[in-house]
């Protein structure tokens, strides 16, 4: 089934939804979060160094997407290795602010979490492929 799915995958694709991804999250963050802070708890300035992370994040994948290097695989490791690292500055200020911070707000911080392990456990797999496996 996985075949299937990377029968005609380019891999840059991955930086594409990569970037993608961290701009759902600093759409949500600043769009969502922030206005309503008092209903999710966690503290502004907390949101905001998430917020710069994750705009590191997606300036990385989209300039990766867009030059297209050679070395794509190295460029992985540092998507893999920055979701990784915002995974677990987020979860450093949900530990921090566990009482301060709301049922939505646990909600919604774990969740995404969930769903970056899974994006990273997705660009782990595309890193052990070979490249000309992932072309079909």
């Amino acid at each position: 089934m996985l075949q299937k799915l990377f029968k005609h995958f380019q891999p840059h694709t991955i930086f594409f939804l990569d970037a993608f991804g961290a701009s759902i999250s600093l759409l949500v963050l600043f769009a969502v979060i922030v206005p309503f802070q008092p209903i999710f708890g966690m503290p502004l300035d907390a949101l905001y160094n998430l917020g710069i992370f994750a705009g590191v994040l997606f300036f990385y994948s989209n300039t990766c997407f867009i030059q297209r290097p050679k070395q794509w695989k190295l460029f992985l490791v540092g998507v893999i290795i920055g979701n990784l690292g915002y995974c677990g500055l987020s979860m450093f200020f949900l530990i921090k602010h566990w009482n301060e911070i709301q049922t939505i707000g646990a909600f919604y911080f774990i969740w995404e979490k969930i769903v970056i392990l899974a994006i990273v456990f997705y660009e782990g797999f595309t890193l052990t492929k070979s490249e000309e496996n992932l072309k079909g």
